[in-house]
């Protein structure tokens, strides 16, 4: 009887953790991404969109050298998002809306020679 008892109640936890875990859509709460930034790169490099969609995005820096996320429009020219000096060991939380149109949209580090040397990323946005 008692292991039958013990049995309901591992039962009952994991059932109650699984409801707590799950269903998270149904909020309507865009999901969290982590950028790791590590020197020259950005981990992961792609994101994917739809678009006017509100992206939950945590910046971390854990590389050696002062880094930043600069967001430009698909002309390659105009500055969308920039969010400038996270120091080694630093996060950076921001909510950021995707462009309106589809398209292929490049986030780069502008500190001097990063983007150079490969510190680029793109947000592809797709209906």
């Amino acid at each position: 009887m008692r292991r039958m008892m013990v049995g309901l109640g591992v039962l009952l936890a994991l059932g109650l953790l699984l409801a707590a875990c799950g269903g998270g859509g149904a909020t309507g709460e865009a999901p969290g991404i982590v950028i790791e930034m590590g020197d020259m790169y950005y981990k992961p490099n792609t994101l994917t969109a739809k678009p006017g969609q509100t992206l939950q995005i945590t910046l971390d820096n854990r590389g050696s050298l002062e880094h930043n996320f600069v967001l430009y429009d698909a002309d390659g020219k105009t500055v969308l998002v920039e969010k400038d000096a996270i120091q080694p060991g630093q996060k950076l939380n921001l909510s950021l809306k995707a462009p309106d149109k589809p398209g292929t949209y490049q986030y780069v580090c502008t500190v001097p020679g990063h983007k150079e040397a490969g510190m680029v990323g793109t947000l592809t946005v797709q209906p």
